[in-house]
């Protein structure tokens, strides 16, 4: 073979080379966006399989790790989530991982690591990952919260606001309370079930604003509290819009508690479109946390908020 005839083979070689490089890396890319696919179509065990497959070749891959504790999490493989989402903090720590994995460990029933997960993802830069960290560590609250007993205490009301936050005054304290109650009365909404929304949205605090402009106690969008002609920062007009709005959630998908939290959250279109709880983590959890809240402080036995 003359020296020009192994240049040419040289380079045939070496673009061969590069050819089944990018084929292979194709390939890869192909079955790790049809695992995604699966997951975001509701298809989860079929998700797991392919991630399971794929991370076989890529052990390294921290976000498909992420996608296959996301999938255990949604067929409730709680430990085999929570694995998941270790292996995927051991990759590549981040806040938002932490997040998933606090989620994982309250399912797997491990509160005190979920907290530390939390605490974790509360200090993220991103404002939704701080966010929902906050929200789920507020509803984890239920743990030191005493039953609210029907009908309901002043008190025992006061005590569970101060718990969320101490730094109100004692006036502040006696106007929320008494705004709760007396509007929870007039829409014919669990009273409970309004002070575990307050707690999950804002902890309590007056003045708390979130990422996408929600505004006080109940966290009321600007075309919320501006189409109920109320002052957000005002703690009694905020609280009326707050059970106002989720009086008219209520109103609309029947009495469902779990769908006019959704509905809340994101809005009643999406409950519609989706007909059901929207397939949005932010929601889903949500939902769940405050329901979580609403059921320890109503002892086990929610109230029917219908009228």
């Amino acid at each position: 073979m003359s020296a020009q005839q192994k240049r040419y083979a040289a380079v045939i070689v070496a673009t061969v080379g590069v050819l089944v490089a990018a084929a292979a890396a194709a390939v890869a890319g192909d079955a790790l966006t049809a695992a995604r696919q699966a997951h975001l179509a509701g298809r989860h065990a079929q998700a797991v399989a392919l991630l399971r497959a794929y991370l076989q070749a890529h052990p390294a891959d921290a976000s498909a790790w992420v996608w296959l504790g996301a999938s255990y999490y949604q067929l409730g493989a709680a430990p085999q989530a929570v694995a998941s989402f270790r292996q995927a903090l051991a990759l590549r720590p981040s806040p938002e991982v932490a997040l998933w994995l606090g989620a994982a460990l309250v399912k797997a029933g491990r509160d005190d690591e979920a907290r530390a997960a939390f605490r974790r993802a509360a200090r993220s830069p991103h404002p939704q990952t701080s966010t929902l960290a906050w929200q789920w560590l507020r509803a984890q609250e239920a743990d030191h919260m005493a039953v609210l007993a029907h009908p309901p205490s002043v008190d025992a009301y006061a005590r569970v606001v101060r718990w969320y936050n101490p730094v109100l005054s004692a006036s502040q304290v006696d106007a929320i309370v008494r705004s709760v109650l007396y509007y929870s009365d007039r829409y014919a909404v669990d009273p409970r079930l309004v002070v575990a929304l307050i707690a999950v949205e804002s902890g309590f605090h007056i003045g708390a604003r979130s990422p996408a402009g929600a505004v006080g106690l109940g966290q009321l969008m600007p075309q919320t509290w501006q189409s109920l002609g109320v002052n957000p920062l005002d703690p009694v007009g905020n609280i009326y819009g707050t059970v106002r709005w989720l009086r008219a959630q209520l109103d609309r998908f029947g009495g469902n508690v779990s769908l006019a939290l959704a509905a809340y959250n994101a809005g009643h279109g999406a409950v519609t479109r989706y007909n059901g709880i929207p397939p949005y983590r932010e929601t889903q959890w949500y939902v769940l946390n405050v329901l979580r809240l609403y059921t320890h402080l109503a002892g086990g036995v929610r109230q029917a908020s219908s009228r």
